[in-house]
């Protein structure tokens, strides 16, 4: 992504474009379209907004970006069984379809998505007959899910009453040639979307893109957010809407503490925290177009649409609860590089991050010792002997000499974070989760707080991880009731 920088100048130059009325940007994660059921109740949802413009994205239905990662392994593997997953893929869509829309006019639908599967059966047919797949294929691979599930929303739309042009994001989002993961090129993108028919309803693909030289890339897996974020900000949108199958963000995992409860407003800073420390609601990159733009964002569920959600805007209503949320990554490798050799020698930190940065590792999580005698890293657990190797080799005079100790590496491990605003100006928050940790035998690795004291993160072990979320979040979020006067008594 580009450099928060650019938002400004990218924003104002956007501004002079802008029609009278402002849209209404929603986007539908999978569960929401992952049936017909499912697709008539996204339809009640945006039958009930009274905004003159509404652009409305759609993800791939659940489960089918995995079985479109299955399907080019299996053909890249020369197992003919891609076939069968092609049949089974396209039944799927088909049934939601004869659900949708009234038999006499599915011809026309049925035709457009049997073409996108034979399209998507040459596709497959040349990586099993050549024994070739580049992340350009499977990107191209990916981006079927996307393209089918709003060929068949749109379609659905016209026929409940919401007359609608569909558009492929293709056309408006440009990135590099990193097809996995793609980079926007915001200035391009934006002009592009100025573009956009100036119609009541456009249906939109999340999650797929082009590069510059005209080839399929994808945003990464949860791209369908930045998708919709995009949009919004470059049509300087009235809001966005995310709406899933969750009550927006919680104060933790649900899964990982049963009285967690949905957080009724964050400030963009506190939602990216919680999003990049493994809050599934919302993919991180999201809330970046938003924030110059001053766009509010709102997390719904579209299966309960009476609950008020999270608002995510610059400034949420002022709360006397100072931690926001807790959250947990899991799967995590935690590396440590350290030895007198380190001590008072400039550039062993920037040769580290180099040797990781080369073998595109991300970080998640850093700390170093005040003497300089060690810096530990925290990255995905599947990277970590990945990580070893590079800084084995960048750091092997040292080690040989005996300056640096070999390369420690622990698993598995589990980064939990405490984020809040309210933390900046409340002493003491530390201290009391740490001693509650310490209390209950729970051992912390490795520490750190962030300059803005918006976050507080710690590694533990993963066997720890489940109950310290729990004594956190009880701590934190659950009051204890006061004692009566008869029990003092």
């Amino acid at each position: 992504m580009a450099s928060s920088a650019l938002w400004p100048e990218i924003i104002v130059e956007l501004t002079f474009s802008l029609t009278p009325d402002l849209m209404l940007v929603m986007k539908f994660g999978g569960t929401s379209v992952a049936n017909a059921g499912a697709i008539r109740q996204l339809i009640s949802i945006v039958r009930e907004k009274n905004n003159p413009r509404m652009l409305v994205v759609v993800s791939a239905m659940s489960k089918v970006t995995d079985l479109l990662i299955s399907l080019y392994q299996q053909a890249a593997g020369h197992d003919a069984a891609y076939l069968d997953l092609i049949t089974q893929l396209e039944a799927k869509h088909m049934e939601a379809i004869e659900d949708l829309v009234p038999m006499s006019q599915q011809i026309e639908i049925k035709g457009r998505i049997k073409m996108i599967f034979r399209e998507l059966e040459d596709v497959c047919r040349g990586i099993y007959l050549l024994d070739e797949l580049s992340d350009n294929t499977k990107a191209r691979v990916m981006a079927y899910g996307e393209r089918l599930s709003s060929a068949i929303v749109s379609v659905a739309f016209q026929h409940h009453g919401l007359p609608n042009t569909l558009v492929d994001s293709r056309d408006y989002i440009i990135t590099d040639t990193t097809y996995l993961n793609a980079k926007v090129n915001l200035k391009a993108t934006y002009a592009q979307m100025q573009d956009l028919p100036q119609v009541e309803l456009i249906v939109a693909p999340g999650f797929i893109s082009r590069s510059a030289d005209g080839k399929t890339t994808v945003l990464g897996r949860g791209g369908s957010d930045y998708t919709a974020s995009l949009y919004a900000a470059a049509l300087q949108a009235e809001a966005l809407e995310i709406w899933s199958d969750v009550d927006g963000m919680y104060t933790t995992d649900p899964r990982k503490a049963a009285a967690a409860y949905s957080i009724e407003e964050l400030s963009y800073e506190e939602a990216m925290e919680l999003a990049y420390f493994g809050a599934k609601v919302l993919y991180p990159p999201t809330i970046a177009p938003l924030v110059s733009a001053k766009i509010p964002l709102v997390l719904k569920n579209t299966f309960n649409p009476s609950h008020k959600g999270t608002l995510i805007t610059a400034n949420p209503a002022p709360s006397q609860q100072n931690v926001k949320g807790i959250s947990c990554i899991d799967h995590i490798a935690v590396l440590t590089v350290s030895g007198s050799g380190m001590v008072g020698v400039p550039g062993v930190a920037m040769r580290l991050f180099k040797a990781v940065a080369l073998e595109c590792i991300n970080i998640y999580f850093i700390t170093q010792s005040s003497s300089e005698q060690s810096i530990t890293i925290g990255l995905a657990e599947a990277e970590g002997e990945k990580a070893v190797q590079a800084i084995s080799q960048e750091f092997s005079d040292d080690i040989s000499q005996g300056l640096l100790n070999p390369v420690s590496l622990e698993t598995p491990m589990s980064i939990v974070a405490l984020v809040g605003n309210g933390m900046i100006q409340q002493p003491g928050i530390a201290g009391k989760a740490f001693s509650l940790l310490g209390d209950h035998q729970i051992n912390i690795r490795a520490i750190a707080q962030g300059a803005t004291e918006r976050i507080i993160s710690v590694v533990l072990n993963t066997n720890d991880a489940h109950r310290a979320v729990n004594l956190l979040h009880d701590c934190f979020f659950v009051s204890t009731p006061e004692p009566s006067a008869a029990t003092l008594a």
